[in-house]
Protein backbone atom coordinates (compact mmCIF):
# COMPACT_ATOMS: atom_id res chain seq x y z
CA UNK A 1 0.00 0.00 0.00
CA UNK A 2 1.54 3.48 -0.92
CA UNK A 3 0.46 6.14 2.04
CA UNK A 4 -0.96 8.42 -0.04
CA UNK A 5 -4.05 10.03 -1.16
CA UNK A 6 -4.32 10.65 -5.52
CA UNK A 7 -6.82 13.15 -7.04
CA UNK A 8 -8.63 11.77 -10.05
CA UNK A 9 -8.51 14.00 -13.50
CA UNK A 10 -11.77 13.02 -14.62
CA UNK A 11 -15.49 11.75 -14.58
CA UNK A 12 -14.32 8.29 -15.69
CA UNK A 13 -11.03 6.44 -14.93
CA UNK A 14 -8.82 6.48 -18.00
CA UNK A 15 -6.51 3.52 -18.60
CA UNK A 16 -3.72 4.75 -17.45
CA UNK A 17 -4.83 5.82 -14.11
CA UNK A 18 -6.33 2.22 -13.74
CA UNK A 19 -3.39 0.58 -14.75
CA UNK A 20 -1.07 3.03 -12.72
CA UNK A 21 -3.59 3.02 -9.64
CA UNK A 22 -4.01 -0.84 -9.85
CA UNK A 23 0.09 -1.14 -9.71
CA UNK A 24 0.94 1.41 -7.07
CA UNK A 25 -2.18 0.82 -4.55
CA UNK A 26 -3.05 4.08 -3.04
CA UNK A 27 -4.32 4.03 0.78
CA UNK A 28 -6.94 6.05 -1.10
CA UNK A 29 -8.29 8.74 -3.30
CA UNK A 30 -9.94 12.39 -3.02
CA UNK A 31 -12.69 13.55 -5.63
CA UNK A 32 -13.47 17.35 -6.43
CA UNK A 33 -16.10 19.10 -8.21
CA UNK A 34 -14.17 17.91 -11.67
CA UNK A 35 -15.56 14.63 -10.74
CA UNK A 36 -19.05 14.71 -10.01
CA UNK A 37 -21.46 15.55 -12.87
CA UNK A 38 -23.79 12.84 -12.46
CA UNK A 39 -24.43 10.98 -9.01
CA UNK A 40 -24.87 7.69 -10.98
CA UNK A 41 -21.63 8.34 -12.62
CA UNK A 42 -19.79 9.25 -9.66
CA UNK A 43 -20.91 6.16 -7.91
CA UNK A 44 -19.41 3.89 -10.79
CA UNK A 45 -16.16 5.63 -10.21
CA UNK A 46 -16.08 5.67 -6.75
CA UNK A 47 -17.25 1.19 -7.24
CA UNK A 48 -14.20 1.32 -9.63
CA UNK A 49 -11.77 2.73 -7.52
CA UNK A 50 -12.93 0.08 -4.88
CA UNK A 51 -12.57 -2.76 -7.31
CA UNK A 52 -8.82 -1.60 -7.64
CA UNK A 53 -7.92 -2.01 -4.56
CA UNK A 54 -6.10 -5.10 -2.98
CA UNK A 55 -6.05 -6.03 0.16
CA UNK A 56 -8.76 -6.63 3.14
CA UNK A 57 -9.91 -3.02 3.51
CA UNK A 58 -11.79 -0.82 1.51
CA UNK A 59 -9.69 2.51 0.23
CA UNK A 60 -10.36 5.40 1.62
CA UNK A 61 -12.56 7.83 -0.70
CA UNK A 62 -12.35 11.18 0.54
CA UNK A 63 -14.41 14.27 -0.36
CA UNK A 64 -14.37 17.84 1.01
CA UNK A 65 -17.79 18.38 1.18
CA UNK A 66 -18.29 21.22 4.17
CA UNK A 67 -21.18 23.43 2.85
CA UNK A 68 -20.70 26.57 1.69
CA UNK A 69 -18.51 27.70 -0.84
CA UNK A 70 -16.62 24.31 -0.32
CA UNK A 71 -19.72 22.15 -1.76
CA UNK A 72 -18.13 19.06 -4.69
CA UNK A 73 -21.95 18.13 -5.11
CA UNK A 74 -23.12 21.87 -6.77
CA UNK A 75 -23.73 19.86 -10.08
CA UNK A 76 -26.01 17.44 -9.07
CA UNK A 77 -27.87 19.66 -6.94
CA UNK A 78 -26.51 19.65 -3.82
CA UNK A 79 -25.61 22.42 -1.68
CA UNK A 80 -25.62 22.94 1.96
CA UNK A 81 -24.71 25.43 4.65
CA UNK A 82 -21.61 26.80 5.69
CA UNK A 83 -20.40 26.00 8.77
CA UNK A 84 -20.33 29.73 9.39
CA UNK A 85 -23.93 29.75 8.09
CA UNK A 86 -25.34 27.22 10.77
CA UNK A 87 -22.74 28.34 13.51
CA UNK A 88 -24.44 32.08 13.26
CA UNK A 89 -28.18 30.26 13.14
CA UNK A 90 -27.06 28.46 16.59
CA UNK A 91 -29.03 25.74 16.57
CA UNK A 92 -27.68 22.31 17.31
CA UNK A 93 -30.81 20.52 15.78
CA UNK A 94 -30.38 22.22 12.22
CA UNK A 95 -26.18 21.19 12.18
CA UNK A 96 -27.57 17.31 12.87
CA UNK A 97 -29.44 17.71 9.91
CA UNK A 98 -26.82 19.70 8.07
CA UNK A 99 -24.45 16.52 8.68
CA UNK A 100 -27.44 13.85 7.99
CA UNK A 101 -28.56 15.23 4.40
CA UNK A 102 -24.46 15.47 3.65
CA UNK A 103 -23.96 11.28 4.87
CA UNK A 104 -26.61 10.70 2.61
CA UNK A 105 -25.20 12.25 -0.25
CA UNK A 106 -21.68 10.46 0.67
CA UNK A 107 -23.20 7.39 1.14
CA UNK A 108 -24.96 7.24 -2.36
CA UNK A 109 -21.85 8.46 -4.10
CA UNK A 110 -19.48 5.68 -2.70
CA UNK A 111 -17.52 8.09 -0.20
CA UNK A 112 -16.37 6.91 3.13
CA UNK A 113 -14.22 9.91 4.48
CA UNK A 114 -15.22 13.62 4.41
CA UNK A 115 -12.35 15.95 5.27
CA UNK A 116 -14.41 17.98 7.73
CA UNK A 117 -14.80 19.51 10.41
CA UNK A 118 -13.25 22.66 10.29
CA UNK A 119 -11.60 23.66 13.68
CA UNK A 120 -10.18 26.75 12.62
CA UNK A 121 -11.41 29.62 14.08
CA UNK A 122 -12.75 32.41 11.66
CA UNK A 123 -11.46 35.70 11.24
CA UNK A 124 -11.30 38.68 8.40
CA UNK A 125 -8.47 37.38 7.15
CA UNK A 126 -7.95 36.56 3.46
CA UNK A 127 -6.68 33.11 4.39
CA UNK A 128 -9.21 30.88 2.69
CA UNK A 129 -11.08 30.45 5.85
CA UNK A 130 -13.95 32.43 5.39
CA UNK A 131 -17.20 31.21 5.80
CA UNK A 132 -15.61 27.59 6.70
CA UNK A 133 -15.32 27.81 10.30
CA UNK A 134 -18.27 27.07 12.93
CA UNK A 135 -17.64 30.90 15.26
CA UNK A 136 -14.89 32.82 16.26
CA UNK A 137 -14.20 30.91 19.60
CA UNK A 138 -13.44 27.90 21.00
CA UNK A 139 -16.85 26.98 22.73
CA UNK A 140 -18.97 27.57 19.29
CA UNK A 141 -16.50 25.45 17.72
CA UNK A 142 -16.18 22.58 19.93
CA UNK A 143 -19.63 22.55 20.38
CA UNK A 144 -21.31 22.79 16.75
CA UNK A 145 -18.06 20.98 15.13
CA UNK A 146 -18.77 18.40 17.74
CA UNK A 147 -22.54 17.77 16.74
CA UNK A 148 -21.48 17.29 12.86
CA UNK A 149 -18.62 15.25 13.51
CA UNK A 150 -20.32 12.68 16.19
CA UNK A 151 -23.66 12.62 13.60
CA UNK A 152 -21.53 11.84 10.78
CA UNK A 153 -19.64 9.21 12.21
CA UNK A 154 -23.15 7.52 13.37
CA UNK A 155 -23.91 7.29 9.83
CA UNK A 156 -20.87 5.87 8.86
CA UNK A 157 -18.73 8.31 7.31
CA UNK A 158 -15.14 8.93 8.91
CA UNK A 159 -14.12 12.71 9.45
CA UNK A 160 -10.95 14.68 9.73
CA UNK A 161 -10.53 17.97 12.19
CA UNK A 162 -8.69 20.30 9.93
CA UNK A 163 -6.03 22.49 9.39
CA UNK A 164 -3.78 21.86 12.39
CA UNK A 165 -2.18 23.65 14.66
CA UNK A 166 -5.16 26.76 13.30
CA UNK A 167 -4.90 28.33 10.20
CA UNK A 168 -7.20 31.36 12.03
CA UNK A 169 -4.96 33.84 12.37
CA UNK A 170 -2.37 33.30 8.95
CA UNK A 171 -2.95 36.54 6.70
CA UNK A 172 -2.15 34.62 3.84
CA UNK A 173 -3.80 31.95 1.45
CA UNK A 174 -1.80 28.47 1.21
CA UNK A 175 -2.61 28.05 -2.07
CA UNK A 176 -0.99 31.00 -3.47
CA UNK A 177 2.48 31.32 -0.92
CA UNK A 178 3.50 30.27 2.52
CA UNK A 179 1.40 31.42 5.20
CA UNK A 180 3.20 32.45 8.40
CA UNK A 181 1.68 31.63 12.41
CA UNK A 182 3.46 33.90 15.51
CA UNK A 183 2.02 31.39 18.14
CA UNK A 184 4.17 29.64 20.46
CA UNK A 185 3.15 25.88 21.41
CA UNK A 186 1.66 27.47 25.01
CA UNK A 187 -0.03 30.22 23.19
CA UNK A 188 -2.01 27.34 21.46
CA UNK A 189 -3.32 25.78 24.43
CA UNK A 190 -4.24 28.76 25.90
CA UNK A 191 -7.66 29.89 26.09
CA UNK A 192 -9.61 30.23 22.70
CA UNK A 193 -5.52 28.91 21.62
CA UNK A 194 -5.72 27.68 17.75
CA UNK A 195 -4.98 24.07 18.95
CA UNK A 196 -7.96 23.82 21.49
CA UNK A 197 -10.85 22.59 19.19
CA UNK A 198 -7.97 19.76 18.29
CA UNK A 199 -7.42 18.51 21.87
CA UNK A 200 -11.29 19.13 22.70
CA UNK A 201 -11.77 16.93 19.68
CA UNK A 202 -8.86 14.79 19.05
CA UNK A 203 -10.39 11.80 20.98
CA UNK A 204 -13.50 11.79 18.46
CA UNK A 205 -11.34 12.13 15.50
CA UNK A 206 -10.25 9.15 13.85
CA UNK A 207 -8.64 12.06 10.99
CA UNK A 208 -6.53 15.29 11.43
CA UNK A 209 -5.52 16.79 8.42
CA UNK A 210 -2.11 19.40 9.02
CA UNK A 211 -1.64 22.89 7.18
CA UNK A 212 0.84 24.26 5.22
CA UNK A 213 1.75 27.19 7.65
CA UNK A 214 5.09 27.84 9.20
CA UNK A 215 4.64 27.76 12.68
CA UNK A 216 7.55 30.09 13.53
CA UNK A 217 8.17 29.81 17.22
CA UNK A 218 8.00 25.69 16.72
CA UNK A 219 9.56 25.49 13.55
CA UNK A 220 10.90 28.21 11.79
CA UNK A 221 12.02 26.32 9.08
CA UNK A 222 9.44 24.04 7.24
CA UNK A 223 5.38 23.76 6.50
CA UNK A 224 3.67 22.68 9.60
CA UNK A 225 2.89 19.63 7.32
CA UNK A 226 6.60 18.53 6.79
CA UNK A 227 7.52 19.60 10.28
CA UNK A 228 8.59 17.12 12.55
CA UNK A 229 8.45 19.47 15.45
CA UNK A 230 4.77 19.94 14.26
CA UNK A 231 3.53 16.67 13.54
CA UNK A 232 5.88 14.14 15.70
CA UNK A 233 7.04 16.63 18.53
CA UNK A 234 3.58 18.38 19.05
CA UNK A 235 0.58 16.36 17.80
CA UNK A 236 2.06 13.17 18.42
CA UNK A 237 3.93 13.04 21.48
CA UNK A 238 2.90 15.94 23.16
CA UNK A 239 -0.89 16.12 22.38
CA UNK A 240 -0.62 12.21 22.16
CA UNK A 241 -2.88 11.97 19.08
CA UNK A 242 -2.75 7.76 17.58
CA UNK A 243 -4.62 8.81 14.80
CA UNK A 244 -3.88 9.04 10.56
CA UNK A 245 -2.53 12.46 10.05
CA UNK A 246 -3.16 13.75 6.63
CA UNK A 247 -1.85 16.62 4.86
CA UNK A 248 -3.18 19.74 3.05
CA UNK A 249 -2.58 18.96 -0.81
CA UNK A 250 0.83 19.10 -1.63
CA UNK A 251 0.14 20.75 -5.33
CA UNK A 252 -0.34 24.35 -3.21
CA UNK A 253 1.85 27.09 -3.55
CA UNK A 254 2.79 27.03 0.02
CA UNK A 255 4.40 24.16 -0.97
CA UNK A 256 5.69 24.24 -4.76
CA UNK A 257 6.98 27.48 -4.58
CA UNK A 258 10.00 26.00 -2.68
CA UNK A 259 9.82 22.28 -2.67
CA UNK A 260 8.93 19.59 -5.22
CA UNK A 261 6.00 17.21 -4.44
CA UNK A 262 7.75 13.80 -4.33
CA UNK A 263 10.64 15.79 -1.69
CA UNK A 264 7.42 16.98 -0.04
CA UNK A 265 6.10 13.55 0.55
CA UNK A 266 8.67 12.37 1.64
CA UNK A 267 9.27 14.75 4.03
CA UNK A 268 5.64 14.70 5.31
CA UNK A 269 5.79 10.80 6.10
CA UNK A 270 9.30 11.57 7.94
CA UNK A 271 7.63 14.20 9.86
CA UNK A 272 4.85 11.87 10.99
CA UNK A 273 2.10 12.20 8.70
CA UNK A 274 0.51 9.17 7.33
CA UNK A 275 -1.05 10.36 3.65
CA UNK A 276 -0.13 13.23 1.92
CA UNK A 277 -2.64 14.11 -0.27
CA UNK A 278 -1.72 14.87 -4.16
CA UNK A 279 -4.16 16.20 -5.68
CA UNK A 280 -3.51 17.21 -9.07
CA UNK A 281 -1.50 16.49 -11.99
CA UNK A 282 -1.46 12.89 -10.34
CA UNK A 283 -0.63 11.37 -13.57
CA UNK A 284 2.30 13.29 -13.92
CA UNK A 285 3.26 12.89 -10.00
CA UNK A 286 2.26 9.52 -9.04
CA UNK A 287 5.62 7.52 -10.10
CA UNK A 288 8.25 9.84 -9.06
CA UNK A 289 6.21 10.67 -5.13
CA UNK A 290 6.18 6.49 -4.99
CA UNK A 291 9.86 6.47 -5.56
CA UNK A 292 10.37 9.02 -3.23
CA UNK A 293 8.36 7.42 -0.38
CA UNK A 294 10.28 3.78 -1.56
CA UNK A 295 13.35 5.44 -0.63
CA UNK A 296 12.19 6.22 2.69
CA UNK A 297 13.58 4.30 5.96
CA UNK A 298 11.93 1.00 6.26
CA UNK A 299 10.14 1.89 10.37
CA UNK A 300 8.98 5.47 8.75
CA UNK A 301 6.86 3.72 5.81
CA UNK A 302 5.35 0.62 8.01
CA UNK A 303 4.15 3.49 11.13
CA UNK A 304 2.13 5.15 8.56
CA UNK A 305 0.87 1.93 6.76
CA UNK A 306 0.19 0.67 9.94
CA UNK A 307 -2.41 3.79 11.07
CA UNK A 308 -3.91 3.95 7.54
CA UNK A 309 -4.82 0.07 8.02
CA UNK A 310 -6.24 0.79 11.06
CA UNK A 311 -8.48 4.04 9.60
CA UNK A 312 -9.22 1.65 6.72
CA UNK A 313 -10.57 -1.15 9.43
CA UNK A 314 -12.92 1.76 10.70
CA UNK A 315 -14.73 2.13 6.23
CA UNK A 316 -18.01 0.12 6.61
CA UNK A 317 -19.27 -1.59 3.48
CA UNK A 318 -20.54 0.43 1.18
CA UNK A 319 -24.25 1.16 1.34
CA UNK A 320 -26.26 0.84 -2.29
CA UNK A 321 -27.78 4.13 -3.82
CA UNK A 322 -30.30 5.85 -3.79
CA UNK A 323 -32.97 5.27 -6.51
CA UNK A 324 -33.78 7.91 -8.90
CA UNK A 325 -36.91 8.78 -7.31
CA UNK A 326 -34.93 8.84 -3.72
CA UNK A 327 -32.49 11.01 -5.35
CA UNK A 328 -35.33 13.55 -6.58
CA UNK A 329 -37.22 13.89 -3.22
CA UNK A 330 -33.44 14.11 -1.14
CA UNK A 331 -32.50 16.86 -3.32
CA UNK A 332 -35.77 19.35 -2.77
CA UNK A 333 -35.45 17.90 1.12
CA UNK A 334 -32.14 19.61 0.81
CA UNK A 335 -33.29 22.34 -0.84
CA UNK A 336 -36.02 23.24 1.96
CA UNK A 337 -33.32 22.98 4.43
CA UNK A 338 -30.67 25.01 2.54
CA UNK A 339 -33.67 28.27 1.97
CA UNK A 340 -34.77 27.80 5.85
CA UNK A 341 -31.24 28.39 7.31
CA UNK A 342 -30.56 31.60 4.95
CA UNK A 343 -33.41 33.13 6.38
CA UNK A 344 -31.96 32.70 9.33
CA UNK A 345 -28.33 33.42 8.75
CA UNK A 346 -26.98 35.26 5.46
CA UNK A 347 -23.96 33.53 4.08
CA UNK A 348 -20.90 36.21 4.17
CA UNK A 349 -18.77 37.41 1.31
CA UNK A 350 -15.45 35.58 1.70
CA UNK A 351 -11.97 36.39 -0.27
CA UNK A 352 -12.00 34.64 -3.72
CA UNK A 353 -9.73 31.20 -2.70
CA UNK A 354 -8.85 28.36 -5.38
CA UNK A 355 -10.59 26.07 -2.51
CA UNK A 356 -14.26 27.01 -3.85
CA UNK A 357 -13.40 26.14 -7.28
CA UNK A 358 -11.64 22.70 -6.95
Amino acid sequence: MLPLIAGIEGTRLSAREAELFSRLQPAGYILFSRNIEDYEETRELTDALRRLTTGAYEPIIALDQEGGRVIRTAAIGIRLPSAAALGAAADAHWVEQAALYSSRCLHTLGVNTVLAPVLDYGSERANALGGRCWGADSQAVISYAGVWNRVMQRRGILTCGKHFPGMGEARQDPHFSLPQLEASREQMLAENGSAIPFTALMDELPSIMVAHPVAVEVDAERPASLSPAVVGDFLRRQLGYEGVVFTDDLCMGAITETCAVPEAAALAIQAGCDAPLVCHGVLNLLGEVAESLSALPEDALRAAQERLERFRMLIPAPQPPMRFIEWREYAEDVRIFCSRVAEHAVEEESPASPVQDY
